[in-house]
């Protein structure tokens, strides 16, 4: 996934790495064209993340480090009546509109965290996938304060991040060699699965006071290779074992959900977002 918004400037990782390299609207081509086992890979993820949604009618989402849009491409309308997504990507968020903009999903460009504050309504769901990884420690603290006033009482939070104490680091070597986009400039702040939770609470004390973990696991252990010899199967092999059950602390991706138990809450506007409007005029 892309990265999110940081504190005051945008995350500037050590080796000035620059996201507007990244293909247009690559992840989303990776699911329509790319290899089996890079296609498992980004739809088992999006799955397992919507796994720790709940599943009631009406609610309203916030996907921050959205991209090009494809998370919220398979969320339902049923579900989620309001989704919104923002990046720091301005031109991903145009491919994003354009192709995932509906009457009531909308992509809005943020060239900082600070620009959360523009977002006046608050959202039963936030996600963060693959985000926190690429923020300095300073920038994740502001991240979760600026989480903690958008997200309701009760609301949930999830997120992702690769997991250091698994195959990853042998498969970010790989991917930095032979893949198109490399991760060795982007990933600032390193996560492993018996320490993320003590070190984002040591992070943010926000998210220490304010929100009750609900679920801890780690997901991509073997399912996303066996696309390899059969999509399919992989697919089927990753859906059978939900994801409470699932306590392996190996996998790739170390998965988190919380619950906002406390906190500051910002008074919702219920105006509707800009690019919602547009596209209800486009569709009109």
């Amino acid at each position: 996934m892309s990265v999110s918004s940081s504190a005051a400037n945008m995350p500037l990782p050590p080796l000035g790495f620059d996201y507007n390299v990244i293909p247009l609207g690559y992840y989303q081509q990776v699911l329509e064209t790319g290899s089996p086992i890079r296609k498992a890979w980004h739809l088992q993820k999006f799955e397992r993340v919507i796994e720790c949604l709940p599943k009631m009618s009406g609610q309203s989402i916030l996907d921050i480090g959205c991209f090009a849009g494809t998370f919220l491409s398979l969320l339902p309308q049923k579900t989620f009546k309001t989704q919104l997504g923002v990046d720091i990507l301005e031109k991903q968020i145009d491919y994003a509109n354009e192709r995932f903009g509906t009457s009531y999903r909308s992509f809005r460009y943020i060239p900082s965290v600070s620009e959360l504050g523009q977002i006046h309504q608050t959202f039963d769901c936030i996600t963060l996938i693959e985000v926190i990884e690429h923020l300095t420690e300073a920038e994740i603290c502001e991240l979760f304060r600026q989480i903690d006033k958008r997200l309701n009482t009760g609301g949930t939070l999830v997120l992702s991040t690769p997991n250091y104490l698994s195959l990853w680091p042998l498969l970010e070597i790989a991917v930095n060699r032979l893949s198109d986009v490399s991760y060795a400039e982007q990933h600032v702040t390193k996560f492993s699965y018996p320490t993320c939770v003590s070190k984002l609470k040591r992070i943010s004390e926000t998210l220490a006071s304010d929100f009750e973990l609900m679920g801890r696991t780690t997901t991509h252990f073997l399912s996303p290779f066996l696309a390899a010899l059969s999509f399919s199967g992989a697919m089927r092999l990753s859906r059978l074992i939900p994801f409470k059950t699932w306590k392996n602390p190996l996998g790739s991706l170390i998965l988190l959900s919380f619950r906002k138990t406390a906190g500051v809450q910002a008074e919702p506007d219920l105006v509707p977002f800009p690019g919602v409007e547009r596209n209800r005029r486009l569709a009109a």
